[in-house]
């Protein structure tokens, strides 16, 4: 199965061959990770890693204007920064 094939079958409730799997690292991750595997870019390291990242699609947010820290859809999010950068974290979730 294509990284498309596998999605769609589980998300139409369907088997896949395997589980799909994403990926979610910070900046410094990703290059150790790039660098680890011997690669030149962190997309050739995850397909070395068979990762079936999802192609996010979606209409042109046209709603009321957003704070800089929430997301279309409602979630708020705030900088969380340590010794070597940044990441972004969900802190409100409108469903939670």
């Amino acid at each position: 199965m294509t990284a498309r094939e596998r999605w769609l079958a589980v998300l139409s409730g369907g088997t896949p061959d395997r589980v799909p799997t994403d990926y979610w690292g910070t900046r410094e991750a990703s290059e150790k990770l790039v660098r680890h595997l011997g690669c030149n870019s962190l997309d050739e390291a995850l397909d070395r890693l068979h990762v079936d990242r999802p192609l996010k699609v979606g209409p042109r947010y046209v709603g009321p204007g957003l704070d800089d820290s929430e997301d279309e859809f409602g979630c708020r999010h705030r900088t969380v920064r340590y010794s070597t950068g940044a990441y972004s974290e969900c802190v409100f979730h409108p469903l939670a």
